[in-house]
């Protein structure tokens, strides 16, 4: 008996734990559909958010443009320059990202859910109205070249691009989105 209980115990043990997750699709009123999940527990908004496009469509010869401009997309916005950008998000609590692969472009913004609206408007005018400041663009291109410069000496990156090359050829896929 003691066997069958310890038999029982092990198969219960070893089975995922599953949470009920309900997610609900909602639609703008411009026709953008997404996926909401609400969880009321903590007081915390995040937001992901994922856009068609990415470094497969830079312009031919300018490989690399559109994560060099997802690099500046924190760099100031609006009338804020780049510090100023930083010291409001810092006051308000809220982090946003923006990186690129070669077939989209993601943004995710994580921030206090009283400090929403403000934080939503610190998200939509990096969309919508970055800066590319001089000083920020500069900058941005050195950390880009410093990042490449790496990668030319880290042999899984060196193998990773030489395979990109042989499969994909002069399509975008076949170079670094790095530029």
């Amino acid at each position: 008996m003691r066997l069958i209980y310890a038999l029982i115990l092990t198969v219960v043990a070893a089975l995922p734990a599953r949470a009920e997750v309900d997610i609900q699709p909602v639609t703008s009123p411009g026709g953008i559909t997404a996926w909401l999940v609400e969880e009321h527990s903590i007081p915390f908004v995040a937001l992901e958010i994922r856009f068609r496009g990415g470094a497969s469509l830079d312009a031919p010869g300018k490989r690399g443009a559109i994560n060099l401009m997802t690099g500046l997309l924190e760099e100031g916005a609006g009338d804020m320059d780049a510090r100023a950008f930083s010291r409001e998000t810092e006051a308000l609590a809220t982090s946003l990202s923006f990186d690129v692969s070669d077939d989209a472009l993601s943004v995710s913004a994580r921030f206090l859910t009283e400090n929403r609206d403000a934080s939503i408007e610190l998200l939509r005018a990096a969309l919508l109205e970055p800066r590319f400041d001089e000083d920020a663009v500069e900058r941005v291109r050195g950390q880009v070249i410093s990042n490449i410069q790496s990668n030319q000496k880290d042999p899984n990156e060196i193998a990773r691009e030489t395979f990109d090359k042989v499969a994909f050829g002069d399509h975008p896929y076949g170079s670094s989105l790095n530029g």
